[in-house]
């Protein structure tokens, strides 16, 4: 690449906007302004142990802490998944609107803990048993009884008993039992996220899948179902994690959203459940529910294990294109499972795509460089009938079919590869498997590759290695694509990479690295066609090339 006019213009212009770019862009208000984050969960957790008696169950995948007092789970600890200082685990903290997970209650009454008659730990089983004497604000009496066994694969079994001990018939207008809330992610993590993903995923019991995003405005009642429907399992998820309940018969769904004042943010929470209307219990009657619940990391493979149908909570993309994400995740998966790297595993998957769709853009760019070697006789038509439109396009047609050229031949094939390119972007901006994972200088995939910060007047600028390659290899493969010769159009192509340094400049780094390895594949493909195009225009008339 010469170093001419335009391209020394280029690299100031990219310097001005990477150093007054971001701020200016927040004035105008083209980019969310910075905020003071909130104490992630996790921090507050470590700094705020449970309050005495607390129970706790805990494998290698999780810790479940009990209040026996109310039945509930109050936290759920993951020592595998750190916040953003990797100082303290997860924690889930299912009680934020302190009902709890797997809480049991009447949404019309208040109950009054009479007695507590069981209340054992097996680690052996990792089982909790808890049953408490209970009163209604009737002044009726029932025995609840919750056993609780910590499974694997991040999944909590629960058995929930109800006995009238009673001579007389119990009504519970608004039985439920709660599967437990969930915060967005930048909650609990304390990590910068881009596009959060915070919704309520369901299966109907005839087999309609429904997703209903949060929402982050109190005004906002797309949130409720009304009729509440029967469901097969019902969760809320964010950006990496889910909670999800089913039982083994279908039940009334319940859910509800509750706006928290953290800090410095307003959060919206968000909670489902089972709920059973006007629930009876005869004299000495006895009756059980059998709930499992996932609490845990979006990641396939688990979903999947906990039913078959829950993977779609991954919310990677929009409509079928969530299909070919999930698709090229597993892939990924399991090219880290051959290779032991994630950063090789992206590279290589970046590869595999590029290469697939090598002959489409081969053909894309052989279209764009016949219609470039057309301009001058394009030109030559224009001004020759430019008093005439129809018959300067019909003389234009004639001109593009007699040497086998077509405008729109290097625009269709780039449209087919956009799908696939999206749903690749997708796949790794969504993998709850790429963060904090470091490669070479990242010291983690799901966040920016940033290795100094540089402070100036009025913020600190941080240098992100990997997005300035990717800009710079941008501006190579700008120059190296065939364009027409029209001025603005050029002016229009060579801002594109500075626009998108301005708009991506804290991107992912997993993502900037798919995005440079994609450019650079793409370079070698255009230098390996040009070599090709100057040696056949080479050759004289009648060789054969053998």
């Amino acid at each position: 690449m010469k170093l001419n006019k335009d391209t020394i213009t280029f690299i100031v212009i990219c310097a001005v906007i990477l150093i007054t770019g971001r701020p200016l862009a927040r004035s105008f208000g083209l980019i969310p302004p910075d905020r003071e984050k909130d104490v992630s969960i996790a921090v507050w957790t470590a700094e705020n142990p449970p309050a005495e008696p607390f129970r706790v169950l805990q494998n290698g995948e999780m810790s479940l802490t009990f209040q026996p007092e109310s039945g509930k789970i109050s936290r759920i600890s993951f020592p595998k998944y750190l916040d953003a200082t990797g100082q303290h685990p997860i924690d889930l903290y299912p009680d934020l609107t302190g009902i709890g997970a797997f809480s049991v209650f009447d949404r019309t009454s208040k109950w009054e803990v009479l007695k507590i008659e069981t209340d054992k730990v097996d680690q052996s089983t990792r089982s909790y048993t808890l049953s408490r004497l209970l009163r209604t604000a009737n002044g009726e009496e029932f025995r609840l009884t919750q056993i609780w066994q910590l499974a694997g694969d991040y999944q909590v079994h629960c058995q929930v008993a109800l006995q009238n001990s009673g001579k007389k018939g119990l009504l519970f207008p608004a039985l439920t039992v709660n599967g437990g809330d969930l915060a967005p992610w930048a909650m609990y993590s304390g990590d910068a996220v881009r596009i959060p993903s915070h919704r309520m995923d369901l299966l109907t019991d005839n087999g309609k899948y429904i997703d209903i995003k949060a929402g982050d405005k109190a005004e906002n009642e797309d949130f409720f179902l009304a009729p509440s429907p029967k469901v097969a399992w019902a969760g809320v998820g964010n950006k990496y994690f889910s909670a999800i309940l089913t039982a083994e018969q279908p039940f009334v769904l319940y859910q509800n959203r509750f706006w928290y004042c953290g800090l410095k943010e307003q959060h919206v929470i968000a909670e489902v459940g089972a709920q059973y209307p006007n629930f009876t219990l005869s004299p000495n009657e006895t009756r059980s529910f059998n709930f499992r619940a996932y609490y845990g990391p979006k990641v396939i493979s688990l979903l999947k294990n906990f039913d078959g149908s829950t993977a779609r909570v991954m919310h990677l993309a929009w409509g079928p294109l969530d299909y070919l994400a999930r698709l090229l995740l597993w892939v990924l998966v399991a090219l880290h499972g051959v290779i032991g790297s994630y950063g090789v595993a992206i590279i290589i998957l970046t590869l595999m795509v590029r290469t697939l769709f090598y002959p489409v853009t081969a053909k894309a760019n052989a279209s764009m460089r016949k219609m470039q070697a057309l301009q001058p006789k394009m030109k030559e038509i224009r001004e020759k009938y430019k008093d005439n439109t129809q018959l300067q396009y019909t003389k234009m047609q004639e001109l593009q079919r007699a040497e086998g050229a077509n405008p729109l031949g290097g625009c269709l094939p780039i449209l087919l590869q956009i799908p696939v390119f999206f749903a690749l972007y997708a796949t790794l901006d969504g993998a709850v498997e790429l963060r904090q994972v470091p490669f070479l200088w990242a010291s983690d995939l799901a966040a920016a590759d940033t290795v100094a910060t540089i402070p100036l007047y009025f913020f600190d600028l941080p240098i992100n290695p990997l997005v300035l390659i990717m800009t710079g290899l941008m501006v190579v493969q700008q120059h190296m694509t065939p364009m027409s010769a029209d001025p603005m159009q050029k002016k229009m192509m060579l801002m594109m990479p500075v626009i998108m340094l301005l708009f991506l400049y804290d991107l992912p780094s997993g993502l900037t690295l798919y995005w440079s390895v994609s450019n650079f594949f793409s370079i070698i493909q255009m230098r390996l066609q040009r070599r090709h195009y100057n040696d056949h225009a080479a050759k004289p008339a009648g060789v054969s090339g053998k």
